[in-house]
C-alpha cells in the first residue's frame, strides 16, 4: 500500500515538473511590446519570401501541367517523323537511280542531232525530222490539247525479277533512258500528224509527215490519243538503237509491259510501230 502511494506521488511530481518546463518555454518565447517591433520586420519578410515561394510553385505546376498535356501531342509528332522516315527509306530503296525530266518535243528535238536521208515515203524520214516537225508545225496549242507521252519508269527491284538471260547487261537507268526517248519520239509524232491534219505541215518533211497522218495514224489500234513511234524513228537515236543492244531493249521493255509491237499494213508494205502503254 506504501509502494502504490509512493508511485502515485512521484507520478504527480513529474507531471508538475513538465508543466514547469512548459512554462518557462512558453515564458522564454514571450516578446513584450518593447520587443516586438525587433521582430516584425523579421515576421514580414519571411511572409513575402513565403508568398513569392508559393507564387513560384504555382507557375511550377502550371508549366508541368502545359508540359504534361503537350506529351500525346509530340508523340504523335515523333511517330508522324518515324513513318515519314520508313517512307523515305523505302523510296530511296527502290527509286531509280535515272529519273530522266519530262522533255518537250523541241528539246527531243534539238537531241536528236542526226540526219538521215532514206528511201521511200513510209521509212525515209528519221526521227529528227519528226521532232523538227513538232516544233515548228505543231505549236503551242497542239501540245497543249495533247498529253504527255507515258514515262513509267522501271525500278531495280522491277528489273530484278525479270530473268537474267533476258535481261543480260541492261540497267534500270538504260531502261530508263530508252522510255524517256522513246517518249519523246512519239510527242513528236504526235505534234508532226496534228500539224499534218491541219494542213500546215511544211518543209522537206512534209510529205512523209502527211503519208504518216493520213495512212498510219488512221489505223484503228493508234486512234484514241495512243502514243506510238515507227521502227525507223530509231534510226538516229541515242538510248535505243537498231542493233542487238536496242533490240534487247526493246524485248525488256515489251516484257514489263512498257512498250506494245504493232505490224501495220499501209501501202502494200508493212510497217513496225511502237505503242507506249500507260
Amino acid at each position: 500500500m506504501a509502494l502504490q502511494e509512493s508511485g502515485a506521488f512521484e507520478a504527480v511530481v513529474a507531471a508538475f515538473s513538465a508543466q514547469v518546463a512548459e512554462l518557462r518555454e512558453a515564458t522564454l518565447l514571450r516578446v513584450d511590446d518593447t520587443t516586438r517591433a525587433l521582430y516584425s520586420k523579421d515576421v514580414a519578410a519571411i511572409e513575402a519570401m513565403v508568398c513569392a515561394l508559393e507564387a513560384k510553385l504555382r507557375d511550377i505546376r502550371t508549366r508541368i501541367a502545359r508540359e504534361a498535356a503537350a506529351i500525346p501531342q509530340v508523340e504523335a509528332v515523333v511517330a508522324a517523323c518515324t513513318l515519314q522516315r520508313q517512307h523515305l527509306a523505302h523510296i530511296a530503296a527502290h527509286l531509280p537511280a535515272y529519273l530522266p525530266s519530262l522533255r518537250s518535243p523541241e528539246v527531243g528535238g534539238a537531241a536528236a542531232a542526226k540526219e538521215n536521208t532514206g528511201g521511200s515515203g513510209s521509212n525515209a524520214a528519221p526521227a529528227a525530222q519528226h521532232q523538227k516537225a513538232a516544233a515548228a508545225e505543231g505549236g503551242a496549242a497542239a501540245k497543249k490539247q495533247r498529253p504527255p507521252a507515258p514515262r513509267r519508269y522501271i525500278s531495280a527491284d522491277e528489273l530484278a525479277s525479270v530473268s537474267s538471260y533476258m535481261r543480260g547487261r541492261v540497267t534500270a537507268d538504260k531502261c530508263n533512258a530508252a522510255l524517256d526517248e522513246l517518249a519523246g519520239l512519239a510527242e513528236a509524232n504526235a505534234a508532226m500528224v496534228a500539224a499534218a491534219r491541219r494542213n500546215r505541215a511544211t518543209g522537206p518533211d512534209k510529205k512523209h509527215a502527211m503519208w504518216v497522218a493520213f495512212n498510219l495514224a488512221t489505223h484503228e489500234q493508234l486512234k484514241g490519243g495512243r502514243s506510238w513511234l515507227l521502227e525507223s524513228d530509231l534510226r538516229t537515236g541515242s538510248a535505243v538503237r537498231l542493233d542487238k543492244s536496242g533490240r534487247t531493249l526493246l524485248t525488256l521493255l515489251r516484257h514489263l509491259g512498257r512498250l506494245q509491237e504493232l505490224r501495220v499494213q499501209a501501202d502494200g508494205a508493212t510497217h513496225l510501230v511502237y505503242i507506249l502503254l500507260e
